[in-house]
């Protein structure tokens, strides 16, 4: 086959297989296509089920691999792809490979590949997903599909005031999180981790951002990619409500802000403050007439799960001391910690009454 008919014919390939058909037919050479992993993606006339490890080793210089009484060159296909392609075409001493016809096969498979998607590029993910921040009804996610596992969770990440070497956080963070997409958006970042590497990787947000002075928000874990938008909505929202309650911190989960997002959505502020049970504000006039902290101790005691050496130890009490002093609230407004209703009931209020006080 000529150069002219392979370049004709290559147009009219709609996949893979039948593109490395086509090549092995005008190199006249065995030829095998595969992935970084190890994994075969496309193969012609090749004795091979499967890649010797040692051929895969990106730094690896050789100009030659043998089977048998075959040679395998290899070539790297789409260099800036997320996963790294390996070309490998046989030869033997009799009939060598020729440089020019593996050159065009390259270009003509480079070109395939971007024309389908195949193998995309940082660019191309981080492209489409700024795309489905901004329209996710119209945004084919397909790109996307390879990278995901089967829940993902959306991040933003934001500078604290006057922090400085922001190029050099973003960097570090496109390294730490890829190939996972990143957008930009005005002042913060946005991105998507896997919910599997989330414990891996969350001291590692911890420690970028405590060194650049950035906070970040996680969503609760979801498996539709279509409604990132939604979900960095909750980061979003969130993150505000954590600076006016002051309760920022450099790596934070949405679930502790949830509530408040959805009170957010309330417009009746007498319809909550009617809501919440009044017994706080007699506690907490209590605590103001007598000087002791029943308030905060109860509820650091209902956040615990009513467990008193967690609550003791975060207060930095006896267990004595805080007995005594669960005593004294039950006492005064007469709670029973093993009514589940009860406990749910004084925890949303102090949310309200937290949500009241913004």
């Amino acid at each position: 086959m000529n150069r002219e008919d392979f370049l004709l014919k290559s147009i009219q390939c709609s996949t893979i297989d039948a593109l490395t058909d086509l090549a092995v037919t005008y190199l006249d050479q065995a030829i095998m296509l595969a992935d970084q992993s190890g994994r075969i993606i496309s193969n012609s006339r090749t004795p091979l089920t499967q890649v010797p490890t040692d051929w895969l080793d990106p730094k690896a210089s050789l100009p030659l691999y043998r089977h048998d009484r075959l040679e395998f060159t290899r070539h790297i296909i789409n260099p800036m792809a997320l996963n790294k392609w390996y070309l490998f075409i046989s030869q033997t001493k009799a009939y060598p490979a020729v440089p020019d016809q593996a050159q065009l096969v390259i270009r003509v498979m480079n070109s395939f590949i971007d024309r389908y998607a195949l193998n995309p590029n940082q660019s191309e993910v981080n492209s489409l997903f700024s795309q489905l921040l901004t329209q996710p009804a119209q945004t084919d996610t397909t790109l996307l599909q390879p990278l995901l596992g089967d829940k993902i969770v959306c991040v933003t990440a934001t500078p604290e005031a006057g922090a400085t070497n922001q190029t050099a956080f973003v960097q570090q963070l496109r390294d730490l999180i890829s190939p996972m997409p990143v957008a930009e958006n005005h002042q913060h970042l946005i991105f998507l981790l896997n919910a599997d590497d989330l414990s891996q990787l969350r001291p590692k947000l911890n420690q970028l951002g405590t060194f650049f002075h950035h906070y970040f928000f996680i969503s609760e874990a979801y498996s539709d990619v279509s409604k990132t938008a939604e979900f960095r909505s909750i980061c979003e929202q969130a993150a505000q409500i954590a600076q006016k309650l002051r309760t920022l911190a450099v790596v934070n989960f949405t679930q502790k802000y949830n509530i408040y997002v959805i009170l957010s959505q309330v417009d009746n502020a007498s319809l909550l403050k009617n809501t919440m049970c009044s017994q706080l504000l007699f506690l907490q006039k209590y605590d103001r007439q007598h000087h002791s902290e029943l308030f905060k101790t109860l509820f650091e005691f209902l956040e615990n799960d009513c467990k008193i050496s967690v609550t003791a130890d975060q207060l930095h009490l006896h267990r004595n001391s805080l007995t005594k002093r669960l005593q004294k609230v039950q006492d005064l407004i007469a709670i029973n910690f093993d009514d589940p209703d009860k406990t749910f009931g004084l925890r949303l209020s102090y949310r309200l009454f937290n949500f009241l006080q913004i």
